[in-house]
């Protein structure tokens, strides 16, 4: 480059430099506390997550919410882009659903259904959000789904060894406010594992350019059947950035793990599972 050249390139002063980082610092500080919201116990369910984003902030996010009624809201989403725009989408759209899932607002496909329009109408037009969203009800032995244009969920049956994929039920978040969502239910038993996870996972590539895929995933449930959801999400966490290697980590990487463990011996009064909500957002 010639020195005219060099003359045209704007120069940044560093106290500059320094409050942006400092800013990302703060960012990234708050983006943490809301990923790691305080996760009260619930009978019947053992669960955890985990979000490793590619930069200082990220566009994924996953929550723990207990219902009104009883039970659990499990949510895992993936924002479109990366950086400081796609992060403030999250936590809006993060936030938005939270208030929802406290208020009970009517039936879960409703609620994905309200929470697309606010997207939609709140969101630039190249803005699109993938969401996995899921009421675990342990007293009646339910899963309830709804996938937004989201990566597979894995269920994997202890009794009977097999892997069911909870495929799709609508497009992704974002593009109309006139989508529709279609809503699965699955019995589960004592045993049972969900994965739910964002594309980072499954996409990640080794560096022959191979992906990782949904079989790793797999793999680490069939070879830690009776692992606590806390140390598979670390596992899968750990077997990624193996295969990975030198490779990077060129996305933001979410898992969410839910065993089912039995029953409820009681639903939780609906006065406590609000107040609990509200103190997780």
């Amino acid at each position: 480059m010639s020195d005219s050249n060099l003359a045209s390139v704007p120069s940044f002063p560093l106290g500059s430099l320094r409050h942006i980082y400092e800013d990302l610092e703060a960012a990234r500080d708050v983006q943490s506390r809301l990923l790691a919201c305080r996760q009260p116990h619930l009978e019947g369910l053992d669960y955890f997550g985990d979000c490793r984003p590619a930069g200082e902030i990220g566009g994924d996010f996953f929550d723990f919410l207990p219902l009104p009624a009883g039970g659990l809201a499990v949510t895992v989403g993936d924002v479109s882009g990366h950086g400081i725009s796609s992060a403030i989408l999250m936590s809006g759209l993060q936030a938005f659903l939270r208030g929802l899932t406290a208020r009970g607002c009517g039936e879960i496909a409703g609620v994905v259904e309200d929470l697309n329009r606010a997207v939609h109408q709140t969101s630039p037009d190249n803005f699109y959000a993938t969401l996995f969203y899921a009421h675990f009800d342990p007293l009646r032995r339910q899963l309830h789904y709804v996938s937004a244009g989201h990566e597979p969920a894995l269920l994997l049956r202890k009794r009977t060894g097999c892997m069911h994929r909870l495929e799709s039920t609508g497009t992704v978040l974002g593009l109309t406010d006139r989508s529709r969502f279609g809503r699965r239910t699955m019995s589960i038993e004592a045993g049972d594992v969900l994965v739910a996870y964002t594309d980072g996972i499954t996409d990640a590539t080794d560096a022959d350019g191979r992906e990782w895929t949904e079989a790793g995933i797999g793999q680490v449930l069939e070879s830690h059947p009776e692992a606590r959801a806390s140390h598979l999400v670390g596992l899968i966490m750990d077997e990624v950035d193996r295969f990975a290697g030198h490779s990077g980590h060129a996305d933001d990487r979410t898992a969410v793990v839910v065993r089912f463990t039995g029953m409820l011996e009681r639903a939780i009064p609906e006065e406590d599972s609000v107040e609990l909500a509200f103190a997780a957002a």
